[in-house]
């Protein structure tokens, strides 16, 4: 097939041969992270190589002068072929495999097929919302437009993937309206190689959007070029150009003009380009069409010589790839000429081609289908502490347990604190005083004053003030802690209901007995306020869960028939007061325990860590109420340090997160990991991105079904760690030595010994018949077929007769 043949294709398009890789000219072969760029600003190209002239001694200015005795010229390059920088070109020719070169400024992020299939699916009409109400300036969320006719922009496409001088060049638009088009245009680019339709929709509807920009009006050109609607091309091309006052586009002009048939429209165009300036790559381009255009008048040997005069004057440090693109056009001319030989030598002396290895990311295929389901997980690209000024810290269960800080605990406390975060240990043990608990934290090594202390005593107090005025008598129930706070509060003691205490106030004390718990019923019964430091029902213990202050509340209540106003978690007031002591304006609240630590938090409207060292385990976490569900889930302090992957729902109705397997809650609600189903009643091992999974996928399905789903009870790894893979469980085999069912074994054999002395009379039900047998059912099968047929036709016989 002739170069022209492959260029033009059967929809008469034009263009020289193209690279199926994007390649950036200045360095020889684009880093993998660049693939895919396009619309790059022409001042951001190039080397450092320096300005060149690309011209040979003697040769007058003027481009390419025809050897031919007619003295035709090439096409009229005008001005002498020369670089100025080797950037990466924007190029203008086409064939059939789209050179990236033809690409622009507005796609430099990710590209891969995922686009080409996840652009075309269908419109999701619970996503509908006016571009008004579209806040997130910079979403990545999918994006579907009220236009029927505006293609989707799918989940994960972000205007960052723009080049920044291109997003610079919608500055003047809305904030809504420019996320939207810089999203069309980075679709538009990363699609304009693997599906240029869609690229063209793309950036069709970035131009209803926003027509005024050259960048945007740039995409419209390239995908309908792209797209073969060549005479749209032209026109956006000279739009461009009228914008810019430049020689913008100058290559895909002229071959648009080719691809409409008018070759000699394509050389005028190159005639009249000044090239003075113009990268070498673009220069290329140039000659490429002009060398087709000759040759789609016939002119095959003026194409000839306008491609050897460039490869003559190329500079000896040329990309290779230039080098090759010219001389297998050189090759084409020569063929067209009957000149096969010299075409051969020419083949064999190509620069070795070297593709750059194709790197696909995985994760962008797991992205392909994601929709706009949101769950209560939240994400976070920074680690929390970049996030947070202030870490409302659990202390049993969170920071310590008994008497030994928790693993990660102290080295990720003190990288928070070195970063400049605040730190409030946050706790509902009202007995001991906020002196006692920062020094048994700074036996552990922790860093911890008293001013970094909020107690549930503390916060009870501060709940009495909005009702109590200072001096009022209170009778206590509970230990030095909440005696110390009520005194601090300028409240008066007392020790018994016969001294008429305004208010009793419980916190948890293990020296409580009968008569203490009498006395303050006796107080409430006579008209005293009843307030509780918190409603803990059990306090963990080595041995089990003892009675929690809020058990032993329950006792008065239940004498008084008088509910106790508390404080401390889950009520928010004590989360709202911690960040308070440290001025903390962005606080995260940090804890082990759902209906206490979570809740609180959530109750606060404050985003809340989980870490699986205390109370409730992963389990718990998926099976987790609406209240008690937490913002981000870890495996301990560390998830301070750490980011937060998405948990991101597919279309199928699975979830996946980070590096997790796909997991989905069935509708009889089990759950699956990989297909794998998790039996109720067997322990899994899952990696902590597929806890997360898990954790939402739990909690869709309560919300939707109005019931938890069925977990197992559940052990999380960290990600990478192989015990944390679920699969399907091999196949139980006989191993050697057992013997199935079936098997002769020695029973068989001793009943064979005797089996000739057994009573014949005795007959063995046979479950299938035997070969006589089932000779015997046959017969009688085909006499009743017979009979029956006889009858069949005795009875028209005589319907028959009858008529």
């Amino acid at each position: 097939m002739t170069y022209e043949e492959r260029g033009r294709s059967n929809d008469n398009r034009g263009g020289f041969q193209r690279r199926p890789n994007w390649r950036d000219h200045s360095s020889g072969r684009k880093s993998q992270q660049d693939r895919g760029r396009g619309f790059d600003r022409r001042d951001e190209r190039g080397s450092d190589r320096g300005e060149r002239s690309f011209d040979r001694a003697g040769r007058r200015e003027g481009g390419y002068r025809d050897r031919r005795d007619d003295g035709y010229r090439d096409g009229g390059r005008g001005r002498d072929f020369e670089r100025r920088h080797e950037g990466k070109g924007r190029g203008g020719a086409r064939s059939d495999s789209r050179n990236r070169d033809t690409q622009s400024r507005f796609a430099q992020g990710r590209k891969d097929e995922r686009f080409s299939s996840r652009a075309r699916r269908g419109r999701n009409d619970r996503s509908l919302a006016k571009d008004t109400e579209y806040q997130n300036f910079s979403s990545t969320d999918e994006y579907v437009s009220p236009d029927p006719n505006e293609p989707r922009i799918p989940a994960g496409v972000s205007a960052e993937e723009l080049d920044v001088q291109a997003l610079r060049g919608l500055a003047t638009l809305s904030g809504p309206n420019k996320d939207i088009v810089a999203r069309h245009l980075v679709m538009a680019g990363q699609l304009i190689d693997l599906d240029p339709e869609e690229a063209y929709k793309h950036a069709a509807a970035a131009a209803k959007r926003a027509g005024r920009g050259d960048v945007v009006r740039e995409a419209a050109a390239l995908t309908a070029y792209a797209s073969g609607r060549y005479e749209e091309a032209l026109r956006e091309v000279r739009a461009v150009r009228r914008m810019r006052g430049d020689d913008s586009l100058r290559a895909v002009e002229a071959d648009a003009e080719r691809g409409l048939g008018h070759p000699e429209k394509a050389i005028e165009i190159i005639d009249k380009t000044n090239t003075e300036g113009m990268e070498l790559s673009e220069q290329v381009e140039l000659v490429l069409v002009s060398s087709g255009a000759r040759a789609d008048l016939g002119q095959s040997e003026v194409g000839l010589l306008i491609v050897d005069d460039a490869l003559a004057l190329l500079p000896q440090d040329t990309d290779p790839y230039l080098v090759r693109r010219l001389m297998e056009v050189k090759i084409d001319r020569l063929r067209e000429l009957g000149r096969a030989n010299e075409a051969q030598d020419v083949q064999s002396a190509l620069p070795e081609e070297i593709e750059a290895p194709e790197i696909v990311d995985l994760s962008l295929f797991a992205d392909a289908d994601v929709d706009n389901k949101r769950t209560q997980l939240r994400a976070s690209e920074s680690p929390l502490v970049e996030l947070f000024d202030t870490l409302l810290l659990d202390l049993d269960g969170t920071t310590w347990n008994g008497d030994r800080v928790i693993a990660h605990a102290a080295e990720s406390l003190d990288i928070a604190y070195t970063a400049g975060v605040n730190t409030v240990f946050v706790t509902n043990n009202a007995m001991r005083t906020p002196v006692q608990i920062a020094e048994k934290l700074q036996s552990m090594g922790l860093h911890a004053g008293p001013e970094m202390v909020m107690t549930s005593a503390m916060d009870i107090v501060a709940m009495m003030k909005e009702t109590l005025d200072e001096g009022a008598k209170v009778f206590v129930i509970g230990g030095a802690g909440l005696r110390e706070a009520l005194k601090d509060a300028g409240y008066v003691l007392v020790d018994s209901a016969d001294d008429e205490p305004a208010a009793v106030v419980q916190g948890l004390d293990t020296a409580i007995d009968w008569a203490l718990l009498s006395e303050g019923a006796f107080a409430i019964q006579r008209g005293a306020e009843f307030f509780a430091t918190n409603l803990d029902a059990t306090l963990p213990q080595e041995r089990g869960f003892a009675l929690g202050n809020g058990a032993l509340v329950r006792a008065i209540q239940h004498a008084t028939r008088k509910r106790a106003r508390a404080g401390g978690k889950p009520e928010p007031g004590i989360y709202l007061r911690g960040a308070a002591l440290v001025g903390g304006e962005q606080p995260i609240a940090v804890g082990d325990r759902l209906e206490t630590d979570i809740c609180g938090a959530v109750a606060a409207s404050l985003p809340a860590l989980h870490v699986l060292t205390g109370v409730h385990g992963a389990r718990d976490v998926i099976r987790a109420p609406r209240g008690q569900r937490p913002s981000f889930l870890a495996l301990d302090m560390r998830g301070l340090l750490e980011a937060h992957p998405r948990a991101k729902h597919h279309r199928d109705g699975s979830w996946t997160c980070g590096e997790s397997q796909v997991v989905k809650a069935t509708p009889w609600g089990a759950l699956t990991v990989d297909d794998v189903e998790l039996d109720e009643n067997v322990p899994y091992t899952v990696t902590l991105d597929t806890y997360r999974a898990l954790a939402a996928a739990g909690w869709e399905y309560a919300d939707d079904k109005g019931n938890p789903v069925r977990c197992p009870e559940i052990t999380v790894v960290e990600n990478g760690d192989p015990a944390g893979q679920v699969e399907a469980p091999d196949p139980v085999d006989v191993g050697e030595g057992s013997q199935a069912d079936d098997a002769f074994d020695a029973d068989d054999e001793q009943l064979a010994l005797f089996a000739d002395d057994l009573d014949e009379s005795v007959e063995t039900p046979a479950f299938l018949p035997g070969e006589e047998e089932l000779e015997r059912l046959l017969a009688e099968t085909a006499q009743d077929e017979g009979a029956e047929d006889e009858d069949r036709l005795d009875t028209e016989v005589n319907e028959d007769g009858g008529e």
